[in-house]
């Protein structure tokens, strides 16, 4: 790794300008406001509003539907986590804008896109809680255009800006399934 990047990743400071001011965390906010509202809550209400009734779509799994939120629960303080350290880091939290600093650290040691990864846990955790096998498609189908929407977009752009100290830190560490052993040099 670099020994800009390494400095990014200690003094949050020095990372560059794009998210640690206020209307950085206000554009976050907004932002947040917005696609949790229409793809974590919105989206999926009218998917059980569509199909209430339909038992099929509806197993009981008893008991075990409180595992939903617990998957939940972690998707929520993965996702918060991570949008704090990109703040932090006064780089960019929000889709489509560059990102000022490459984080190797904490669950960025872990899994490349642990903000996506939230939300992904938040929906299975929904899919989970409600019983509901529609619910469970959506989850997959959004993991599946979060995956294209990274490979295609996101990890080019991070490519382009970060170059080799992004190659080996794709070397590394996972896309999205967190790796239990942290990356050398994790503090």
């Amino acid at each position: 790794m670099s020994k800009k990047a390494q400095a990014e990743n200690r003094d949050p400071g020095r990372a560059g300008d794009a998210g640690g001011s206020r209307s950085a965390v206000v554009a976050f906010v907004a932002t947040a406001i917005v696609l949790h509202g229409v793809f974590t809550v919105g989206l999926p209400a009218l998917i059980l509003g569509r199909t209430e009734g339909m038992a099929m779509l509806h197993p009981d799994i008893g008991p075990a539907r409180w595992l939903g939120a617990g998957f939940g629960g972690f998707g929520i303080y993965l996702y918060l986590w991570s949008a704090v350290h990109l703040l932090r880091h006064r780089t960019s939290a929000v889709p489509g804008r560059e990102a000022t600093a490459l984080l190797t650290h904490g669950w960025y040691g872990r899994t490349r896109h642990p903000l996506l990864l939230g939300v992904v846990a938040i929906l299975f955790g929904e899919a989970v809680f409600f019983s509901s096998l529609a619910l469970l498609g959506y989850a997959l189908a959004y993991w599946l255009w979060l995956t294209a929407f990274v490979a295609l977009r996101e990890e080019p752009d991070l490519r382009r800006t970060f170059g080799a100290d992004y190659d080996a830190y794709c070397r590394e560490v996972p896309r999205w399934v967190p790796t239990l052993r942290r990356k050398a040099g994790q503090g």
